[in-house]
């Protein structure tokens, strides 16, 4: 989940509408099986919100402004964070969805991905869900993302 942001815009609305679209998401890919053989195929989705990880109690509680990433951090340095990291390696694809903010990722989300180095995110299916109230429709930040080669916030796992 990209957007941080919880307040209500001036015009009204909800203060994040990013969650209905994250949970859309989820449930489409919690529906989806596909049997190959002998082999069915269903999707774990883990959820990472940069709202949850640097708020109060998360994981990340505080770290936003990435003066140290965790790439940067010996092994048990911040057990929070090794368990993070390990969950973005182990999981099989990397589902973005994200706000468009100024024509770019917000900050919130680069933030994120960015305490958890390239390598994590390498070489595994990815997909960019996005939205915007412009035109566009979030397109710019899906270049944005896609441009990265790195993305996390939701990962799904094969079971």
């Amino acid at each position: 989940m990209g957007s941080a942001r919880t307040q209500v815009p001036p015009w009204g609305g909800v203060a994040r509408v990013g969650d209905r679209v994250l949970k859309h998401t989820v449930r489409v890919l919690d529906q989806r099986k596909a049997t190959y053989g002998d082999t069915t195929v269903q999707h774990r989705v883990t959820v990472m919100d940069p709202l949850e990880q640097f708020g109060p109690g998360g994981a990340m509680e505080g770290e936003g402004h990435l003066s140290r990433p965790h790439f940067f951090m010996a092994a048990g340095t911040k057990p929070k964070w090794d368990e993070l990291a390990q969950g973005i390696k182990e999981s099989d694809a990397i589902v973005v969805v994200t706000a468009e903010y100024n024509h770019s990722l917000p900050p919130a989300l680069t933030s994120l991905m960015g305490h958890f180095g390239g390598s994590n995110y390498r070489l595994k299916p990815s997909c960019i869900v996005t939205y915007s109230p412009g035109p566009w429709g979030g397109m710019r930040a899906a270049m944005a993302a896609g441009l990265s080669s790195r993305s996390s916030v939701a990962s799904r796992s094969a079971r």
